[in-house]
């Protein structure tokens, strides 16, 4: 799991990244003295576990898990004990009160290893943008198109349409360039002149697709693999 301490005092993150570098499973990847400094790393890295301290200036740590939309798992670290029940009813998954005994440190770790990965904001942002839309050449502008819209390519010779929900547009380039370029887990070549959106599919036999009342034929190189994918999802 990768770690990130949060703790405006410099010997709380000295003893922490002690007992991080001898557990196994864990990886220090960034430590930060001010909350404020810690948000944006948090928001856009990957981030497994955080041990965060209350009592710091400006944000303190209460705050800082209320902030985040999807906050990674939390472990407090912390030499107030007063605050732990306020803590633990935001979901944290352990209060350790300093000094912090390796055995201790050990326990709450091991409890944050057996939940299920957080959905973090790092992942959330990941998921959205990564393969959600291209930038396409539509005459003398890159426009922005999302996957969403997708319908299929349609490749002759050296160009392609692109066939979008309500338009299309004329793409230089063949369909190999197009299909190396885009996801294998979301669109797949099913002829030599069609690369199709495998969740645009709305029906098929043996010979054809049909997407948006466009009937796309099932060329005999690409059956095979097009129709193990399609039984996978048949009941």
């Amino acid at each position: 799991m990768k770690c990130v301490i949060i703790d405006d005092e410099p010997l709380a993150i000295r003893v922490l990244s002690q007992h991080i570098k001898k557990t196994k499973g864990l990886e220090l990847v960034k430590s930060f003295e001010n909350a404020f400094e810690a948000l944006y790393y948090i928001q856009t890295k990957a981030t497994d576990l955080i041990f965060l301290d209350i009592q710091m200036p400006g944000v303190n740590g209460l705050q800082f898990i209320k902030i985040l939309k999807y906050p990674p798992k939390i472990i407090i670290t912390s030499a107030y004990k007063e605050y732990a029940l306020e803590a633990l009813e935001t979901g944290v998954i352990d209060y350790l009160l300093k000094p912090i005994a390796y055995d201790r440190f050990l326990d709450a770790v091991s409890k944050a290893m057996q939940q299920e990965p957080a959905i973090t904001n790092a992942r959330v942002i990941e998921k959205e943008s990564e393969d959600s839309f291209v930038f396409v050449k539509e005459k003398a502008h890159y426009v922005k198109v999302a996957e969403r819209d997708m319908l299929f390519l349609h490749g002759d010779r050296n160009y392609c349409v692109l066939q979008l929900v309500d338009r299309k547009i004329i793409l230089t380039g063949n369909l190999a360039y197009y299909s190396s370029r885009l996801s294998r887990e979301k669109f797949r070549r099913i002829h030599k002149s069609y690369l199709v959106l495998l969740s645009r599919i709305e029906k098929y036999n043996a010979e054809s697709v049909w997407i948006n009342n466009f009937e796309i034929p099932i060329g005999r190189t690409y059956k095979q693999s097009l129709m193990s994918y399609l039984e996978k999802k048949r009941l």
